[in-house]
C-alpha cells in the first residue's frame, strides 16, 4: 500500500493556517478601522435621530349638478388607524400573541357596536371556506403570497394562515376574523411609512371607547377622516358611479400614480372617469424617532391638497322626475292582465334627456336604479336581484328602434331624390311589392304622403321608401346619426348594433331585400336610448350631432381655476332645406294629430316627435316601446328619447309628456338653482 509524501501533508496545513490567519487579519483591521479610526463617526452616526415621512390622504373633490346642487360631498368621520411606529410587530411567539389579541378585542368592541372593519380575504366567512368565484385574481394573489399551489383550496390557504399568523389557539370564528385582518394587513404594504386603516367609520361613542382604554389597543389611533356621503341617493346613481379600495390586482398600476394601498379609488361612473380631477394631492407628516425607534415628535410638513370639485351637465330635478315617472308607470303596467300584451311584462324603462345647443346630458334615467347612499349594504342584493339594477340601460342597453327610424330615413330619402315632399304611396294595408314576402302595416292607409306616413306611422310607405333607397344609403345614413358608434359620454357606452349585409354575412345569414324594409322601419339593428337622444337633437339641430357629455366643467377646490367642456361636433347631416322642414312637419303632426296625439295632444308648449313599436319576435311579449322628440319646435332647447322595454310606445309617450313638462315648468315658474340662504359650495 503506497503512502502519502508527508512534505506535501506540512505544506497543506501550513497553507490552511495562512488563509486563517489573513482572514481574522482583515476582520482585526477592519474592526480596527470601525472602532479606532472611524469611531467618532459611527456613534454619533447610532446617536443621530430617524426622520419618517408618512403620506396625509386628501380630501376627495366634490361632485355637484348644473344647477351646483351637491351630489356627491365629504362627510368627517373617525377611522381607526394602526401605526407600525408603536403597534405590536415582530415575529416571535410573544409579539404575535400581543398582536391578535390586540385586534381581537378590537374586532369584539365592533361587532358589539354593529360596526365594520376592513377584510377583503376573498374567502367565504365560515367553513368548509371557499373561494369568493368573481375575484379570481385576488384568490391568485393568495395562493402567491402563501406560496401555495395552483390547485390549493380555500381551507389549505387557511390552514396556511393559521399556522404563519400563529392562530392555533384561537377559535374557528376567530381565526377566520384574524386571519382576513393580519392578510389585509399584508396586502395593504402596512409599515412605517404607510399606516393601515382598520376601519374607515366608526361612530362617535366607539372612537371614545377606544381613546378611554388606549392602553388596550397598542398603535391604534383615531383620525378624523372625509368619507363619501351621496346626497342624491337614488338620483343619478348610475351617472355618478362609486367609490372603493384598491384591490391587489389594481395596485400594481395604480402604485406608479402615486396611490398608498389604504386609498380610496373610483370604480365606476363620474368616480372613475373623473378620478384624476376628483382624488386631490396626499401631503405630509415627519415624524422624528431616537435611535431606540421612539417617536420624539411629529408635525405635518406638507398639507394635502383637496381633489377638484366635478360640476355635471345633469340637472337633479329634472333627474328625479324621469326617475319617478319611469318607477311609477313600470309599476301601473305589472298590474294589469297578462291576457293581453300591453306592457304586463314590462322588465325597464330609460330616459335620456340632452341638451340640443351643446350635447351635454340633462338626464339620463335607467328603471329599475339602486340608492347610492346604501350600495355597499344591498350589494349582494343588487348583484342577485333579476331585474339587474346595477345595469345602465340608458346608456348600455340595446334595443331595436322601431318607427322612431322613419324620420332619419325620410330626411335622407328627400335629400337623395328619391322621393320627394310631395311624393304619395298607396297603402292597403300590406306591401305587395315582392310575392314572397309581403309584410303588413298596422293600418289601410290608401295614398298618403311624407308628413302623414310620419304621423300615422305608415309602415307601407317606409317599406317602399326602404327598397328604392338601398342597404348602403340608408346604412350611410344610419352611421352617420350615430348609430353602431359611441355618443362620448365620459364614463364609458355600448355602441349598440348596426346590422349590416356584412355583419349578417358573418354570423351565417343572408342579407335579403326584405332586411332592406325592416331597416327602413327599425326592426334591424339594436340602439341605446342615448344614441336615440343624440339622433333626435340631430334633426333638431337641423343636421348637427354633438357628442354627448356628463361634464359641465372642473373647478379647483379654491375656485382659483375651471376648465370648461367645449361643445365638439360629432357629424353633420347635409339635408336637404326641403327634407327638414318636411320631415319636421311630420314629426310635429305626430302630436297634433298621430300617434303621439294622445299624450301631447294638450301640450302648451310646441313639440315634434316620433313613436316607435319595436317587436321582440317572442309570442306573447309585449312590444318595446320608444319616442323621440325635441322642443320647442321654433327654436330646440332640449331632446328627448324615452325606451320602455316591453312596455309599449304608449307608455313611453306618458313618461316623456311627464318629464318634458316638468322641464319647461321649471322654466316658466323660475326654480332657483339653489334654494334662498343656501350657500353654494
Amino acid at each position: 500500500m503506497l503512502q502519502k509524501p508527508e512534505g506535501n501533508h506540512s505544506r497543506r496545513m501550513l497553507m490552511l493556517a495562512v488563509c486563517i490567519v489573513t482572514v481574522f487579519a482583515i476582520f482585526a483591521v477592519t474592526l480596527f478601522r470601525i472602532q479606532i479610526v472611524r469611531g467618532d463617526y459611527y456613534a454619533n452616526l447610532a446617536d443621530t435621530n430617524v426622520t419618517t415621512v408618512i403620506g396625509v390622504p386628501a380630501s376627495r373633490g366634490e361632485i355637484l349638478d348644473r344647477n351646483f346642487l351637491p351630489v356627491a360631498v365629504n362627510r368627517t368621520t373617525y377611522a381607526i388607524i394602526f401605526d407600525y411606529n408603536y403597534f405590536p410587530t415582530g415575529t416571535g411567539e410573544e409579539q404575535q400573541q400581543q398582536q391578535n389579541d390586540c385586534l381581537r378585542r378590537l374586532v369584539t368592541l365592533l361587532t358589539e357596536t354593529g360596526e365594520k372593519w376592513n377584510d377583503t380575504l376573498p374567502i367565504s366567512d365560515t367553513a368548509p371556506y371557499s373561494f369568493d368565484a368573481e375575484r379570481e385574481n385576488s384568490v391568485k394573489r393568495l395562493k402567491s403570497d402563501l406560496r401555495m399551489a395552483s390547485y390549493a383550496t380555500a381551507d389549505n390557504c387557511m390552514e396556511e394562515m393559521i399556522r404563519l399568523y400563529h392562530l392555533e389557539n384561537y377559535t374557528p370564528a376567530e381565526q377566520r376574523v384574524l386571519a382576513g385582518i393580519r392578510y389585509e394587513m399584508t396586502v395593504k404594504e402596512f409599515a412605517v411609512r404607510n399606516p393601515y386603516v382598520f376601519a374607515s367609520d366608526i361612530s362617535r361613542s366607539t372612537m371614545y371607547r377606544i381613546l378611554e382604554n388606549n392602553g388596550a389597543y397598542p398603535g391604534v389611533d383615531i383620525d378624523t377622516v372625509p368619507v363619501r356621503e351621496y346626497v342624491s341617493g337614488e338620483v343619478a346613481a348610475h351617472l355618478i358611479g362609486t367609490v372603493g379600495p384598491i384591490y391587489a390586482e389594481q395596485y400594481a398600476d395604480l402604485k406608479n400614480k402615486g396611490y398608498a394601498m389604504n386609498d380610496t379609488v373610483g370604480k365606476s361612473g363620474v368616480e372613475s372617469a373623473f378620478e384624476d380631477q376628483l382624488r386631490g394631492k396626499a401631503g405630509v407628516r415627519t415624524l422624528i424617532k431616537d435611535k431606540s425607534g421612539t417617536v420624539l415628535d411629529e408635525e405635518e410638513t406638507t398639507a394635502p391638497k383637496p381633489g377638484d370639485t366635478v360640476v355635471l351637465t345633469v340637472d337633479t330635478r329634472l333627474q328625479a322626475v324621469a326617475q319617478t315617472a319611469l318607477a311609477e308607470k313600470i309599476a301601473e303596467l305589472r298590474l294589469k292582465s297578462t291576457a293581453t300584451t300591453n306592457g304586463h311584462d314590462v322588465k325597464s324603462g330609460s330616459v335620456v334627456v340632452l341638451d340640443v345647443k351643446d350635447g351635454g346630458v340633462l338626464t339620463s334615467a335607467s328603471c329599475p336604479g339602486y340608492n347610492l347612499s346604501t350600495y355597499t349594504e344591498d350589494y349582494d342584493k343588487l348583484v342577485s336581484d333579476p331585474d339587474r339594477p346595477l345595469f345602465n340601460r340608458a346608456l348600455n342597453g340595446a334595443f331595436a328602434c322601431g318607427s322612431t327610424m322613419k324620420p332619419g330615413i325620410a330626411l335622407a330619402a328627400i335629400t337623395e331624390g328619391v322621393i320627394s315632399p310631395s311624393t304619395h304611396i298607396y297603402c292597403g294595408g300590406r306591401y305587395l311589392f315582392y310575392d314572397d314576402y309581403q309584410p303588413r302595416c298596422l293600418g289601410v292607409h290608401s295614398n298618403i304622403g311624407v308628413v302623414t306616413a310620419l304621423a300615422r306611422s305608415c309602415n307601407v310607405f317606409f317599406y317602399d321608401v326602404g327598397r328604392q333607397m338601398g342597404a348602403d344609403r340608408m346604412l350611410n345614413y344610419c352611421r352617420l346619426y350615430g348609430f353602431g358608434s359611441a355618443t362620448g359620454v365620459e364614463i364609458g357606452e355600448s355602441k349598440g348594433t348596426l346590422v349590416t349585409p356584412e355583419s349578417v354575412a358573418a354570423a351565417g345569414g343572408i342579407w335579403t331585400a326584405g332586411s332592406n324594409l325592416q331597416l327602413a322601419i327599425g326592426q334591424n339593428g339594436l340602439y341605446t336610448p342615448i344614441q336615440l337622444a343624440s339622433y333626435a337633437m340631430m334633426i333638431a339641430n337641423d343636421g348637427v350631432r354633438y357628442k354627448t357629455h356628463l361634464v359641465h366643467s372642473v373647478r379647483s377646490y379654491d375656485g382659483s381655476a375651471e376648465t370648461l367642456t367645449k361643445p365638439e361636433v360629432a357629424a353633420t347631416a347635409n339635408w336637404s332645406q326641403a327634407a327638414m322642414d318636411t320631415v319636421q312637419k311630420g314629426m310635429v303632426e305626430v302630436v297634433r294629430s298621430g300617434t303621439a296625439f294622445s299624450s301631447f295632444g294638450t301640450a302648451t308648449y310646441s313639440i315634434a316627435a316620433k313613436t316607435g313599436t319595436a317587436q321582440t319576435g317572442i309570442k306573447g311579449q309585449s312590444d318595446h316601446g320608444v319616442f323621440i322628440a325635441y322642443a320647442p319646435v321654433e327654436d330646440p332647447e332640449i331632446a328627448i328619447a324615452v325606451v320602455m322595454e316591453r312596455g309599449t310606445s304608449s307608455a313611453a309617450s306618458q313618461v316623456a309628456r311627464r318629464v318634458v313638462d316638468a322641464y319647461f315648468a321649471s322654466k316658466s315658474t323660475g326654480d332657483k338653482p339653489t334654494a334662498e340662504e343656501t350657500l353654494l359650495p
